[in-house]
């Protein structure tokens, strides 16, 4: 009802977002999620209980921008909530997040919407996208007092393709150092319907499959053919060993210390028609996590949601449902920050 009621606004107002942002050629499965994330962001926009910083330079490119949100009754030292928009590594824009502004607000908190560099469909955007969010880190612990926020708790969260760039980030200690973002800044990760990992293993259904002597050779064909060519903007085609394994949390996560990793990790899948590496993936990374929490004294606590009525974008819009399960986890996660 809160979505409907938004869109229903979203409607009546200019179409300021459509007309203002840099056109992408988005593939046609994109098309109704741009028109509903956008719609939703313009709502929340005009809403007078929130105030936005839009187009925050956090770097010199022209692309390294930022939006920064805030409840207007904002009180200090706020926690902060970093939002990554998916599309493939390939698409999107900050907008596709923008929309948890009202619900993420409320807690209340700070909300940070990135830009960082895409595939659009012609290169490979990696390691700059990665980059670029590390840059985009670095902004905030510098500048969330500016806007009333704690620099010391921060959440990152992503959906789909962000999901998976915000796990590179925050499961990567040692990289965050060199950004110069003290790990213990990142309080928790909420992770929805994003990869952990890129390599052929991370796309196999089970496990055993992948130690199979037949499963083997199929889940490789599988991998080239059907999965790879869409991780084309970050391990390039064909894939580069190097830059499945950089971008690949899941399997670096045994050279990490523990302690170092955020307290808290989220992760949300949707049903049946959420990508079917979703629900494996998710496993995959509470079991890891957990064994290291068994040979550690301290070491993340993991929180699985399967919301299975959801599809892949299904997941997102619970970020914009006040009553979600998913609203709900994060909300007490900032509270306890």
């Amino acid at each position: 009802v809160g979505i409907c009621m938004l869109l229903l606004f979203a409607t009546c107002l200019s179409l300021s977002l459509k007309t203002s942002l840099k056109p992408q050629s988005l593939p046609s499965f994109l098309v109704p999620y741009n028109e509903k994330a956008l719609a939703l962001t313009d709502a929340a926009i005009e809403h007078d209980s929130l105030s936005v910083s839009r187009g925050v330079s956090y770097g010199p490119a022209s692309h390294q921008t930022l939006d920064v949100w805030a409840p207007v009754a904002t009180t200090a030292s706020l926690p902060i909530v970093v939002g990554i928009h998916g599309g493939g590594w390939e698409f999107g824009y900050p907008e596709w997040a923008g929309f948890g502004a009202l619900t993420v607000c409320a807690t209340p908190a700070l909300y940070v919407t990135p830009a960082y560099a895409l595939g659009l469909g012609e290169r490979q955007a990696w390691p700059e996208s990665r980059d670029d969010l590390l840059a985009a880190l670095r902004w905030v612990v510098e500048h969330a007092k500016e806007y009333g926020g704690d620099p010391a708790r921060i959440i990152l969260t992503g959906h789909s393709a962000g999901a998976h760039l915000a796990a590179c980030l925050g499961l990567d200690p040692p990289l965050l150092r060199s950004a110069g973002v003290a790990p213990s800044a990142i309080k928790a990760l909420f992770l929805v319907s994003g990869p952990v990992g890129l390599r052929a293993q991370d796309f196999a259904p089970a496990h055993w499959l992948w130690r199979f002597w037949v499963g083997r050779p199929l889940i490789w064909w599988l991998y080239r053919k059907g999965v790879s060519p869409n991780l084309r903007a970050v391990v390039g085609a064909p894939p580069d060993p190097t830059a499945v394994l950089a971008a690949s949390p899941l399997a670096r996560l045994a050279e990490q210390d523990p302690a170092e990793l955020p307290g808290l990790v989220h992760v949300t899948y949707g049903g049946k028609r959420d990508f079917p590496f979703c629900k494996p993936q998710a496993k995959r990374l509470r079991a890891e996590l957990e064994r290291l929490g068994r040979s550690a004294t301290s070491a993340p606590r993991v929180e699985v949601l399967e919301m299975s009525e959801c599809d892949h974008f299904g997941t997102h819009w619970a970020l914009a449902e006040p009553g979600s399960e998913w609203i709900a986890a994060l909300q007490a996660a900032l509270k306890e920050s």
